[in-house]
């Protein structure tokens, strides 16, 4: 499948951007974005979290299939759990833990998944304190 068919398989409104195709969608949607872009054999690349002012944090999961970069966003508010796509791509485990241990994202059916980048005293939301990256 091309990048331009799994678009069409998907739907929505896609925006060619510098860096490839982006596609917001509803989170409940995500789940099977993941499983069009598996059908279509796309490449997970990577999950990129940006967290908003007022508590909620944007995601996004890029793909790569030859070359073409395709990438679902979708909008949370503060404490609301991600669809995880853990169940349909493994490969995505380290993403969303680390997701979780830095953002304090939790991930649908993930609440008991070992912490990837804490030590055992660490919150989750590394990244959200005043003193993030400080040694």
């Amino acid at each position: 499948m091309s990048a331009a068919e799994i678009r069409e398989q998907m739907g929505g409104s896609w925006e060619e951007r510098s860096d490839g195709w982006w596609l917001p969608l509803p989170p409940e949607q995500i789940h099977a974005a993941a499983v069009t872009m598996l059908a279509g054999d796309a490449r997970f690349v990577a999950l990129v979290v940006s967290p908003g002012s007022q508590g909620e944090f944007a995601l996004s999961w890029h793909w790569d299939l030859k070359g073409t970069l395709l990438s679902v966003t979708t909008t949370l508010a503060a404490a609301r759990p991600a669809p995880s796509i853990v169940d349909i791509y493994v490969g995505a485990d380290w993403a969303e833990r680390e997701t979780r241990d830095y953002y304090a994202v939790p991930f649908e059916g993930r609440l008991s998944t070992t912490s990837l980048m804490l030590r055992e005293e660490d919150a989750p939301g590394m990244m959200l304190s005043p003193e993030a990256g400080r040694p």
